[in-house]
């Protein structure tokens, strides 16, 4: 096994173990509390009427690119069970 095959097969390892830290810790419910707490739905622009704050509006963007990678995290490892189990 060349040193880049080992490098991948620990990469691959490490982010096993981290998708079945999150799936164990992170639940729907959790999940729905981030989108509530931080109104990820809402378009940047949300506010008063005619007000527009940039700061606002990348926080918000952020906090919804964190509710996503986490969804997207939850179903790989819900992903690599169902094929695991098969």
């Amino acid at each position: 096994m060349t040193e880049e095959d080992q490098f991948e097969q620990d990469y691959k390892a490490h982010v096993a173990r981290r998708r079945a830290h999150l799936a164990e810790h992170i639940t729907p419910e959790t999940i729905a509390y981030l989108e509530a707490e931080f109104q990820t739905n809402l378009p940047c622009f949300q506010g008063t009427q005619g007000s527009y704050d940039p700061l606002d509006a990348m926080k918000r963007d952020a906090q919804r690119e964190v509710v996503l990678w986490l969804k997207n995290e939850l179903a790989q490892y819900e992903k690599q069970q169902n094929t695991t189990n098969q």
